[in-house]
């Protein structure tokens, strides 16, 4: 039974849960509060470094697209303004944020995982922090 209880508490926390309901899931199915405390630290641990692995892949993204955006856009000034200079600015600016914007998400990830209050899928999809 305690396996069960721990695999749902485990759940729970992957997807987010606040830690006091997980302990009071734990504590009310007859875990003691040592025993509780020591798993849920386990599993924030287990938590954090999914999240910290999200981190590292949006850093590593943004490490692409920012000098990529760069390079693009410094050799589309040297080419001339034509008339394809503007849609290659406004890629090469979107491109250049996006990059910006997963930099940013991916520092705070890795710095502070435990900012993030939704679950691992989701932050995977979305990559936004509440």
């Amino acid at each position: 039974m305690p396996d069960i209880l721990f695999s749902e508490a485990r759940a729970k926390i992957i997807w987010g849960e606040p830690l006091s309901s997980v302990r009071d899931l734990l504590t009310a199915n007859g875990i003691s509060a040592t025993d509780a405390d020591t798993k849920i630290e386990e599993f924030c641990a287990e938590r954090n470094t999914e999240i910290r692995k999200i981190g590292i892949r949006n850093t590593l993204i943004s490490a692409a697209l920012v000098p990529g955006a760069g390079i693009t856009f410094y050799l589309c000034l040297r080419l001339g303004f034509s008339s394809g200079f503007a849609r290659c600015a406004a890629v090469c600016m979107v491109g250049g944020f996006y990059g910006i914007w997963k930099l940013y998400n991916g520092i705070i990830y890795l710095v502070r995982p435990q900012s993030g209050h939704k679950s691992i899928p989701n932050i995977m999809e979305s990559g936004i922090i509440d």
